[in-house]
């Protein structure tokens, strides 16, 4: 369901045929259509990033921190929710840019992913054809399935490589309990404790849980498990071994 903000109310319904849809142009809007723009976001507290043409004739498309909007160009109309192709399979547009902005988020802080490896807990495939890194959060129930299976994974040439993300924040017991499991001197027998809801010792030292939960949120992390996957797509939610190695193979 999508919601449209109008001089006269709110509105929903469901986008099926009230705007005809045009290709994607690459020209791109005057610059008096962006400023219109800008101010009127502005004005509802909606940082914009850029602003493009959108696939629908009379749209424009609004990147505003990742997250994605759609407003008439006389600024009187916003959209918030999915545009589908209707001739190509109902495909998704707006969450295929989605995709696509995660793929350049995650590529533009490769270097700060790297950085992070020698931090990383790693469940490594004895016949490794994939790597995926996870962020996750012990306290997490799809994280919980997702390394209940990790012989799944690994036997089917998937290593898993574990940041931290605890999902309550840096002030919560589950960052707590990432911090020990880090700290630990065994952390792969600490995490599969700790997946298994079996309380581990309370450990402290130098570590770097705070940052790895830091380069979470500025990739767009919202959620566990989230899997980078080797091509740069930030894939939200738990994967069986079989699909994750499809779409691994198919990417």
């Amino acid at each position: 369901m999508a919601t449209i903000f109008s001089k006269t109310g709110v509105i929903c319904f469901f986008l099926l045929s009230s705007f005809a849809a045009v290709s994607a142009t690459s020209e791109p809007p005057s610059s008096s259509v962006i400023e219109q723009i800008t101010i009127k976001m502005n004005s509802l507290n909606i940082p914009v990033n850029t602003v493009k043409k959108s696939a629908v004739k009379g749209l424009y498309e609004v990147i505003s921190n990742g997250d994605i909007y759609y407003i008439s160009e006389d600024t009187t109309h916003l959209l918030y929710g999915s545009i589908y192709d209707l001739d190509n399979q109902m495909a998704n547009i707006t969450e295929q840019k989605k995709a696509q902005l995660s793929r350049e988020k995650v590529v533009e802080n490769i270097d700060k992913i790297t950085a992070f490896e020698k931090d990383m807990i790693v469940f490594k495939a004895q016949d490794e054809k994939h790597v995926v890194t996870v962020f996750t959060d012990p306290t997490c129930s799809y994280c919980q399935k997702l390394h209940s299976q990790m012989a799944d994974y690994n036997k089917l040439g998937i290593t898993i490589r574990y940041l931290a993300f605890p999902r309550a924040g840096l002030d919560s017991s589950s960052y707590h309990t990432m911090v020990s499991i880090w700290c630990s001197k065994d952390p792969i027998d600490a995490m599969n404790m700790a997946k298994k809801r079996r309380e581990i010792p309370s450990k402290s030292c130098e570590n770097t849980v705070k940052e790895q939960y830091q380069l979470g949120r500025l990739l767009g992390v919202n959620g566990t498990p989230a899997l980078i996957l080797e091509n740069g797509t930030l894939a939200p939610g738990y994967l069986p071994p079989q699909r994750l190695l499809e779409l691994l193979n198919k990417k």
